[in-house]
């Protein structure tokens, strides 16, 4: 019974070891990022990583706007969502039997 007990607390040892060393990562990660954010604010440099969101105009999401798909000066999440012509004007216009427009 006592080896039981004796193990049991290495292992808790251990996990608590692990964890502690974790935060502390994390702790110094977070606080990397919040003075190189603080550095960019002071030079007036914008963040590289920001990039402008669109709203899809289907359905309402907001995504950035490389991933989304321009049409006609609108933007749309997927390909799903692209209006289909030929419920707005009768025909598709292409004559090849395509499902809709291509962007």
């Amino acid at each position: 019974m006592a080896r039981i007990l004796i193990l049991l607390a290495v292992v808790l040892g251990v996990f608590w070891w692990l964890r502690a060393r974790a935060e502390a990562r994390l702790a110094e990660h977070r606080a990397r990022q919040a003075r190189e954010a603080s550095e960019h604010a002071a030079a007036g440099t914008p963040d590289v990583a920001a990039e402008r969101m669109v709203q899809c105009a289907q359905c309402g999401v907001h995504l950035p706007q490389g991933d989304a798909i321009a049409w006609r000066g609108l933007h749309y999440c997927r390909r799903s969502h692209l209006p289909d012509e030929s419920r707005t004007d009768g025909s598709n216009g292409s004559g090849d039997g395509s499902s809709g427009p291509r962007p």
